[in-house]
């Protein structure tokens, strides 16, 4: 069979970038072996239009592994002024009008290119939320859609955690995504319209099944970039030293690990490394002091990619405390770097952290969550040597984790989307 063609949907992409930009950029690296792509975005920089990330919009990459074309989607002039509230952190949901304005536009270009080429399907990459289904679905040709993720809700039992404008926007979210998933229609042709549709998490592939009566396949959005590496001079843990990565924000979770500390039979057996900055940050340090734990609190703000990978080359544990996401890219940046996990049982953190490199800890409440992330780090801190056992794990129970194996199952995707579209006939 010759090389597939496929036109790839990515809003946004870029090489320097992580969270879905990372998503995008590592897919494209990895297909490009197998398939000839071009990919339609729409920002390789912060906002919507920029593309600071690139040498210039459009333009041809290639490389031994094969030649991507991308081609820059414009900002139309209506999401421009759509965006610009969020462009000053003023009303962040100006984005998602502008967002839809921006689909219509790559709607248009990729008629455009259909017409000048032949292309074998379409996949839309990402981002993966479900919310904005776009428009590619509407064209005549095999049709993939995700990994997509968002339809799961955050843990009320955890609003406490959040200030007052964090809780009404919560309530506006939850709202907000009963009310898509009930009554989108643009959202059910889409997802009826996908030939193949892939989600990042089982609780989102529960829903969508549930609901929508749609099947879906079970694929993380992300995964291991490279080898799995072991950095085994860190050993023995002692003191016991702990990376937390994110946003400091209340969705993020960072109150129930520095409670937990303070829950320690003794706080000083472990060094807490946070790396990332956000609103909540004086706060949270306020807390830390008023806990009498600062000192094992190192706060290292936001830094670069490369300075978050070696802090968890030093890390015994990645602590993850999210309260409602798919799979947060330190999942796979320390599961790559053989270093153990201790997660909320919950979201994508409950099918990728499994025995015998991980840990996860039930998701029952502000207390009862926090005490357990504290007893599970006393058992740690006491027992060294199954830090060691289960970093050393890594490599052979994480390896179907890696980047490099997922091709295979692109592939498959490919192939079962065009059979079915093909033999149903051209759709409209």
């Amino acid at each position: 069979m010759s090389r597939l063609r496929v036109l790839v949907l990515a809003y946004m992409v870029s090489p320097v970038r992580g969270t879905e930009f990372a998503v995008a950029w590592n897919h494209i690296r990895t297909m490009r072996t197998h398939c000839d792509l071009t990919v339609l975005y729409g920002a390789a920089g912060p906002h919507m239009g920029e593309v600071v990330d690139f040498p210039e919009p459009n333009f041809t990459d290639r490389d031994a592994g094969g030649e991507v074309c991308f081609r820059f989607v414009a900002e139309p002039r209506g999401a421009h002024w759509l965006n610009a509230l969020n462009r000053r952190g003023i009303l962040t949901y100006s984005f998602y009008l502008a967002y839809r304005v921006w689909h219509r536009a790559a709607l248009a270009e990729a008629r455009k290119l259909l017409a000048e080429e032949r292309f074998d399907l379409i996949h839309y990459l990402g981002p993966i939320g479900y919310r904005e289904p776009g428009d590619l679905w509407k064209l005549p040709i095999p049709y993939v859609w995700g990994p997509i993720g968002g339809a799961t809700s955050f843990p009320w039992q955890f609003r406490a955690t959040m200030p007052l404008k964090g809780r009404l926007r919560l309530i506006a979210r939850t709202i907000g995504n009963a009310l898509q998933l009930r009554f989108g229609r643009r959202i059910d042709r889409a997802l009826r319209r996908a030939d193949v549709l892939l989600t990042a998490t089982t609780s989102n592939q529960a829903i969508f099944a549930q609901r929508k009566g749609v099947s879906s396949i079970y694929l993380p959005e992300n995964g291991i970039e490279g080898a799995i590496t072991l950095n085994t001079g860190k050993f023995p843990a002692t003191p016991l030293r702990i990376a937390w990565i994110g946003s400091l924000e209340a969705r993020k979770g960072l109150i129930l690990l520095i409670e937990a500390i303070a829950r320690l039979r003794n706080p000083a057996s472990v060094r807490v490394d946070i790396f990332g900055d956000g609103p909540l940050r004086g706060q949270l340090e306020a807390r830390a002091a008023e806990l009498g734990i600062d000192a094992q609190l190192l706060w290292h703000g936001h830094v670069s990619r490369q300075q978050v990978l070696d802090g968890l080359d030093q890390a015994h544990l990645h602590v993850i405390t999210g309260l409602n996401e798919a799979n947060t890219t330190s999942v796979w940046e320390a599961l790559g770097r053989s270093v153990p996990l201790l997660a909320l049982d919950h979201c994508g953190m409950h099918d990728v952290v499994q025995p015998p490199y991980g840990l996860r800890v039930p998701v029952t409440g502000i207390e009862g969550t926090t005490q357990a992330i504290a007893d599970a780090i006393d058992q740690l801190v006491v027992a060294p040597e199954r830090v060691e056992e289960m970093a050393r794990s890594c490599a052979e129970a994480c390896e179907h984790y890696r980047i490099a194996h997922r091709p295979t199952v692109f592939m498959e995707a490919y192939r079962t989307a065009m059979t079915r579209f093909h033999g149903q006939g051209a759709r409209q």
